[in-house]
């Protein structure tokens, strides 16, 4: 079912992880002072870096592959175990879902490898299908964060290119690796770029930096999201479109 709907940062990873620090302790002072609670999330304006993240309702996202379903003005619930989801067309520079596993989804759906995987994350400069840089936070059989780039050009569609093209990444410093993902948590993920730069954070402490490559780099394409095999209610923030539309 379709739902239709530079400055440069400073390179030292010190100085960025004080910056993630001070961000965190904003964000949350903007949720407390708008009322979000631990089962309300709120639906203000947060910020990652440089850039406001706005609460994007359901009706927004371009759905792909399998199906959301509402509960408010800003969450939804996934349940299908293989769902892709998008908003607009313009290019963003950042993103966030704060989300609350529910367990796996009631039906599975292995990976193009085999695997069956349970996996919650966001898309940035989705091109298309076959091009596309992933933030993942992997939850079973694995734990952790992984950054991935799905580079095909001249492909654009999932017949064209399949599961071809991805190259996975590593952070170019060792940061922080987050815990086990339980039935019930709450948490929260977040990747911004600048220039050619990636920064992931991970319940308000950096997890990934690192440069992305060139095909990266030059791929267009807005933000979203990708789920795999669990079940979740999802609330997705974003920085304004490039030219404010």
């Amino acid at each position: 079912m379709r739902r239709t709907t530079v400055r440069r940062a400073d390179p030292r990873p010190e100085v960025w992880f004080a910056s993630a620090l001070a961000i965190s302790a904003v964000t949350s002072c903007a949720r407390s002072e708008s009322g979000g609670g631990a089962g309300e999330p709120a639906v203000s304006t947060k910020t990652a870096g440089a850039a406001m993240l706005q609460g994007v309702a359901p009706r927004e996202l371009n759905v792909s592959s399998g199906t959301i379903e509402p509960i408010d003005g800003e969450r939804f619930a996934v349940e299908h175990p293989s769902m892709r989801a998008e908003l607009g067309a313009a290019s963003r520079d950042a993103a966030e879902i704060e989300f609350v596993y529910r367990g796996p989804s009631r039906q599975a759906a292995p990976l193009a490898s085999g695997e069956l995987r349970r996996q919650i994350g966001l898309k940035l400069r989705a091109q298309d299908t076959c091009n596309v840089v992933y933030v993942m936070w992997h939850i079973e059989p694995s734990v952790g964060i992984e950054v991935s780039v799905k580079s095909n050009p001249g492909a654009h569609t999932h017949a064209e290119c399949g599961d071809r093209g991805y190259s996975f990444l590593s952070s170019a410093e060792a940061l922080a690796s987050p815990g086990a993902v339980r039935p019930g948590d709450r948490h929260t993920l977040s990747a911004s770029i600048d220039g050619d730069t990636l920064r992931a954070v991970a319940d308000g402490r950096p997890v990934w930096v690192g440069r992305l490559p060139a095909a990266a780099s030059a791929l267009k394409g807005p933000v979203g999201l990708r789920s795999d095999n669990g079940s979740f209610e999802v609330a997705l923030r974003a920085s304004a479109p490039e030219g404010g539309r």
